[in-house]
């Protein structure tokens, strides 16, 4: 069961993703093929009794069909936003994270679809000069990761967003 609380004020999320970062490129998606669609780094909900890390792992496999490695913890992140009208407090852990190398996702031009439980997710390796025009959200992440500012050692962040 996802750790997603609704209430009468609004909704709390817990969110785990992966920064999968090759040859100058990241690893994004949005749900749909409408370009108006909001981005995101690929990752989903942790479950209750699951730890963050097995909970990216398990995500990467269902989304990509690959076990992937993890490298590092890189934030930890408050990020508050309105989504669908709705009060969303998330906390999300992001990882850096790699393929191996005979994935065929890692071979994949252009954008590629991804289909999980019924929905469509179209992901893109999105080349990193690229990603401040993206609507990537949250939103720090363009800036972060545009400049390929990745911290050394896990940050914590909290951050506002508009709706999206």
């Amino acid at each position: 069961m996802p750790l997603t609380f609704e209430l009468k004020q609004g909704r709390f999320n817990f969110r785990v993703a992966a920064v999968i970062i090759r040859e100058g490129k990241v690893l994004a998606g949005r749900y749909g093929t409408d370009e108006k669609h909001y981005w995101t780094l690929p990752g989903g909900r942790g479950e209750l009794l699951e730890s963050s890390r097995e909970t990216l792992l398990r995500e990467i496999r269902e989304e990509l069909g690959v076990d992937a490695k993890m490298d590092r913890l890189l934030w930890t992140v408050e990020n508050f936003y309105r989504f669908q009208g709705r009060e969303v407090h998330e906390l999300a852990f992001y990882y850096l994270s790699h393929l191996p190398e005979t994935s065929p996702v890692c071979k994949k031009e252009g954008p590629f679809p991804m289909e999980e439980e019924g929905d469509i997710m179209m992901l893109q390796w999105i080349p990193l000069q690229d990603v401040k025009q993206l609507p990537l959200f949250p939103s720090f992440l363009r800036w972060r990761l545009a400049e390929e500012d990745l911290p050394v050692t896990p940050e914590h962040v909290v951050h506002t967003d508009e709706e999206h």
